[in-house]
């Protein structure tokens, strides 16, 4: 929601259905036309009005596209003019970035699910190397039309990304979410199966040639999915992720809070042999695809010992995979060495297991 920070009134609404758009609440109001001229003169890009001074005079405007992280602008009301500021990632050239194409298909029980496929820069969008990659959450974070980085990296490399928004994410409405309430293991998993099945009939992707990567719960999925679908993904890359969800309830600071207790009971439900029949960890003789594990020493949310709890299992099958253990990094990796090393090792993971 988009407000007058001085009077609070609502001017606009932002959607994101697929691509970015705005419902104007109040048409007359100045910062609504001040939103749709600067959308005009910034074509091509999603415009937002960061911030406004007290006598409305002038704005800080940010422009942000798929392929760029952000340019932001100073819009001057009394000359009616917009000056370049700074970008939020320098570096990036935007002609140089893959595009992201909004994809909407039907599940397998008729659910309406929207996604994105990320499409590698001078490629047409047919017969591609495809990594695929859940969002985290999986109640209330979703994808968007945007940059993203580790998107971006992988289709330098040539290959096609896919995000699905599948039942659970945010942002299209609250019974579209709560429908992926213990759905984890299952359903939401054909969400994402369905989606990699839409990208093959159209033609965008190769069949033979697939892999799944993800973060959190995208790291859960990125097993979860491979041991539903076992001859579609050639690897399976989970990164802090959550495999064994009985082991939720006991470990990480969401067991560690009452709050936390309730909201996993909401979501997972408290059948423990369902639980198991849902975590990777106890079904890895499902699995072909050969995994990566990384995962950080420090990680609260997704505690060390969930990634113990799979390699263990993995081993224990005698299933291929590799584990890069970063000691000093919690739920997400944030030293430069440590962010290098990660994606070194996915790039090189990828390499052996995609025809490139």
């Amino acid at each position: 929601m988009w407000m007058d920070n001085n009077t609070r009134d609502l001017y606009a609404v932002e959607l994101h259905p697929d691509y970015p758009t705005y419902a104007f609440i109040d048409p007359e109001h100045f910062l609504a036309k001040r939103l749709k001229s600067l959308i005009g003169a910034l074509g091509g890009q999603q415009v937002q009005i960061v911030s406004t001074t007290r006598d409305n005079s002038i704005s800080i405007v940010r422009a942000y596209s798929d392929t760029n992280p952000g340019t932001y602008y100073l819009f001057n009301a009394k000359e009616n003019n917009v000056a370049y500021l700074f970008k939020a990632r320098n570096a990036i050239d935007p002609a140089m970035m893959a595009t992201v194409k909004p994809v909407q298909f039907k599940s397998r029980d008729g659910l309406d699910i929207r996604g994105y496929l990320t499409i590698p820069n001078g490629k047409e969008a047919k017969n591609l190397p495809l990594v695929v990659m859940p969002h985290g959450g999986p109640h209330g974070p979703r994808d968007y039309w945007e940059y993203d980085p580790s998107a971006q990296m992988l289709a330098s490399r040539g290959i096609a990304v896919l995000k699905v928004n599948f039942r659970g994410s945010g942002g299209y409405g609250d019974s579209f979410e709560k429908a992926g309430y213990r759905k984890w293991g299952r359903e939401i998993q054909f969400d994402i199966i369905d989606g990699v099945k839409y990208t093959i009939d159209q033609g965008m992707v190769d069949k033979d040639n697939i892999c799944i990567m993800g973060y959190s719960f995208g790291g859960y999925s990125a097993l979860q999915s491979p041991i539903l679908a076992p001859d579609m993904f050639k690897c399976a890359i989970g990164v802090v992720g959550v495999y064994d969800l009985p082991l939720l309830f006991d470990a990480g600071d969401i067991a560690g809070r009452r709050s936390g207790q309730r909201f996993l009971k909401r979501v997972l439900g408290e059948d423990e042999a369902e639980l198991k029949s849902f975590s990777p960890s106890y079904n890895i003789d499902k699995l072909k695809a050969p995994v990566l594990i990384i995962h950080g020493g420090n990680d609260d949310r997704a505690p060390i010992e969930q990634a113990e709890s799979v390699t263990a299992a993995l081993k224990k099958a005698d299933h291929p995979f590799e584990y890069v253990l970063l000691e000093s990094e919690g739920h997400n990796f944030y030293d430069p060495e440590n962010r290098a090393k990660h994606f070194n090792r996915v790039l090189s993971f990828l390499d052996k297991h995609l025809e490139l």
